[in-house]
């Protein structure tokens, strides 16, 4: 599986993106308890008896403050944890404003030393140490900001460590993300294309280095966010055999192996939010557009530097649909693009952030992309949850190339267990299964 050692972000720890892929585990502890409150009133002059009358009953399952992910859509770390639950269920006499998601009035600290396995690391461990408090506690409009250290060791040598935070302000008109982060990771290189991924043969690479990445959205209206972005990134991928003795995957240059990239990207961002939570959400939607642009300067092994430019465009759009007060269907679809002469490492992944469970992040790599997923999200108790998904995708070299005989389903089923007192975050288990065989994961947050 392929990682970028880039902790990307735009949604914060939902964007920590390190090309060390599923590197850094993410955590957040949220909870929402969820209530049932029945009024009676009496009215003893009324009659000469009293007379009873019954309120309707008001259910409300949580309405827990959004806590942004400890990091941000990264292709390097796993998926983090956006959740929170809305009491807006159709019927329901419980409401809250959209514009005003709910607030908690002092900060809360979180800590978990996160056990994770999946199929590029295998076993690890991801400690994370999570502040969520409001900025201003007179300010119901803005969703509760979030600082975040956290850090991942594992199996195969690899670790990494960084932070970053996310802060909604001035009655959510600004939203800032920023994150940086240092690591170095081994995982399995598969072939570019479809066909490479489909030939199932690797070579072993090491990756590591540094990123940072910052960005801050203004409000122009209603929902709809715009604003500039920078990516900066110091890496290397280098081969852990004898290159002499190897025939790489197909579609990997050599040349970016042993190579220091020194990158800078400036970029942009449109969002249309309408979540009244942004973890666990279970009405409205967000639309994302993002594009970075990159110029890096290619360190070879030969002393020669050579400048190296390309372009990543990526577009999401996730619906979330209330089914009742404790059922929720969740529907995403994104699209990647990449032009230019990127390295293998920046092109766009399938497994990435979840799209799609069922395949190793990396096993199938291309410059386009596209993926859409369903998933039915069930709130059993205060605690226990559990979930059914399924989804389709595909990779290849351009868009009139892609081919119904190529497509990538998967689906499967998985475990919610809500971790925090004050919002809600579930820790999940998830397996899958797509061509290639079965996948699992075991991270904090919803998987989008």
């Amino acid at each position: 599986m392929s990682f970028r050692l880039e902790l990307a972000a735009s949604d914060i720890m939902r964007r920590l993106r390190v090309p060390i892929h599923l590197a850094l585990g993410i955590i957040f502890c949220m909870s929402a308890h969820p209530g049932l409150s029945q009024d009676e009133a009496q009215n003893p002059t009324a009659a000469p008896a009293p007379v009873k009358v019954d309120q309707p009953k008001r259910i409300k399952i949580g309405a827990p403050e959004p806590s942004p992910q400890a990091f941000p859509d990264s292709s390097v770390l796993p998926a983090g944890a956006d959740s929170a639950v809305s009491p807006n269920f159709p019927g329901s006499s419980e409401k809250s404003p959209a514009t005003s998601p709910p607030q908690q009035h002092q900060g809360e600290f979180i800590f978990a030393p996160i056990p994770f396995s999946n199929q590029v690391f295998s076993f690890g461990l991801a400690p994370v140490v999570q502040y969520v408090f409001p900025v201003n506690s007179k300010d119901p409009q803005s969703h509760p900001s979030s600082l975040v250290v956290t850090g991942m060791i594992a199996q195969r040598a690899s670790w990494a460590l960084g932070g970053g935070g996310r802060l909604f302000l001035n009655h959510d008109r600004y939203r800032l993300s920023f994150f940086g982060g240092h690591g170095d990771v081994s995982y399995a290189l598969f072939g570019v294309g479809t066909s490479g991924g489909n030939a199932g043969k690797s070579v072993p690479i090491e990756q590591g280095g540094d990123l940072a990445f910052t960005e801050i959205l203004f409000k122009l209206k209603g929902k709809l966010y715009v604003g500039p972005r920078f990516n900066y990134r110091r890496l290397t991928a280098n081969l852990k055999l004898n290159a002499d003795s190897v025939n790489l995957p197909p579609g990997v240059d050599s040349v970016d192996l042993g190579s220091l990239f020194n990158t800078y990207a400036p970029g942009f961002e449109v969002q249309h939010d309408t979540r009244t939570d942004l973890f666990y959400p279970t009405k409205g939607h967000v639309f994302q557009l993002d594009g970075d642009f990159f110029r890096a300067t290619e360190s070879l092994q030969d002393n020669l530097d050579r400048d190296v430019t390309y372009e990543q465009y990526r577009v999401s759009y996730n619906q979330y649909l209330p089914l009742s007060p404790s059922q929720v269907l969740a529907l995403r679809g994104m699209v990647c693009d990449v032009d230019g002469n990127p390295p293998f490492y920046e092109l766009c992944q399938f497994g990435a952030m979840s799209d799609i469970r069922g395949y190793q992040v990396g096993r199938f790599r291309d410059r386009r992309m596209f993926a859409t997923q369903a998933e039915y999200r069930k709130i059993l108790t205060n605690r226990l949850g559990f979930v059914l998904f399924a989804g389709v995708g595909e990779v290849a070299h351009t868009w009139d190339s892609f081919d119904s005989e190529n497509l990538l389903p998967g689906g499967g089923t998985g475990i919610r267990f809500n971790l925090a007192k004050k919002q809600r975050i579930n820790m999940r288990a998830d397996v899958a299964y797509g061509t290639t065989g079965w996948s699992w994961n075991f991270f904090l947050g919803e998987a989008f």
